[in-house]
């Protein structure tokens, strides 16, 4: 069927429970299912949202390592048959460093593994206590779930439909975002995993940091936030998903909800 032009894509905020991989996927896989039944072609996840962002020391665990691959390997036979893109967020070990990145998958392949860049270490934030950042990657392939894939953030995915890039969280709020250096290069839909928290008038600041991203890149952009089960410590988690293009707001997620959510909408 002719799409004339437009790709489906959606931004999901799952429910979570903090370090419980397997709680986790399955919410994941619920709402895949149901992005499917809406012939939604991308669909992106929050940051970490295999483990939960806020498991804090728990990522120097080697089991809960260990079970964020064996819940990325669930999703892949999961969606074997599946024509859906799905992007997950896990902690991941290469070369005995810890990165924080985005899986990218589809029909029961890894298509690549973007690493998060730029680590938050200041107020609220620990990043560097757990996570190394891209810049001392000193590889372009690693081996996830038994297939050999390649892992960096200078991957743009191709597609029938359309170009694609991915950045996590941070990587927007710096002064030259990764999704800038994607966008001349070709990528004409950004997907960005964040875990951002609440605190008074930042949901106004992120919303137009979206909206004005989108703008300078002349692109999609689709923003998918960490929700409240993530808000177990000294920290608030709302969900605010967007998604945003050329400029405008085409979407806006429910914020503060408990269950299961997600936002789609077709992108020129």
């Amino acid at each position: 069927m002719d799409n004339y032009g437009f790709v489906r894509v959606a931004a999901a905020t799952p429910s979570v429970k903090v370090a419980d991989c397997d709680y986790n996927t399955e919410q994941i896989i619920k709402i895949i299912e149901e992005a499917e039944k809406e012939s939604v072609s991308i669909i992106v996840f929050p940051e970490a949202c295999i483990t939960s962002y806020t498991a804090e020391d728990l990522f120097q665990q080697q089991l809960l390592l260990k079970s964020a691959i064996g819940s990325v390997q669930k999703l892949l036979d999961r969606f074997v048959h599946s024509n859906i893109i799905g992007i997950v967020g896990i902690p991941l070990e290469i070369s005995s460093r810890l990165y924080n990145v985005a899986v990218v998958f589809q029909k029961g392949k890894i298509l690549g593994v973007v690493p998060k860049t730029f680590l938050p270490n200041y107020i609220e934030f620990y990043d560097m206590r757990w996570f190394s950042s891209s810049r001392e990657l000193t590889q372009s392939t690693v081996e996830v779930c038994s297939q050999i894939v390649p892992v960096g953030i200078n991957l743009i995915f191709k597609t029938k439909e359309v170009s694609f890039a991915v950045e996590v969280c941070e990587d927007l709020w710096t002064p030259v975002p990764p999704s800038c250096n994607h966008s001349l290069h070709g990528a004409e839909i950004i997907f960005n995993l964040s875990a951002s928290n609440e605190i008074t008038g930042k949901n106004n600041y992120r919303k137009e940091l979206i909206r004005q991203q989108s703008a300078r890149c002349i692109c999609g952009y689709v923003y998918a936030a960490a929700g409240n089960g993530e808000s177990t410590s000294d920290v608030v988690f709302s969900g605010s998903s967007m998604i945003a293009e050329n400029g405008s707001i085409l979407e806006e997620g429910e914020r503060f909800s408990f269950e299961n959510r997600w936002i789609t909408t077709d992108i020129d």
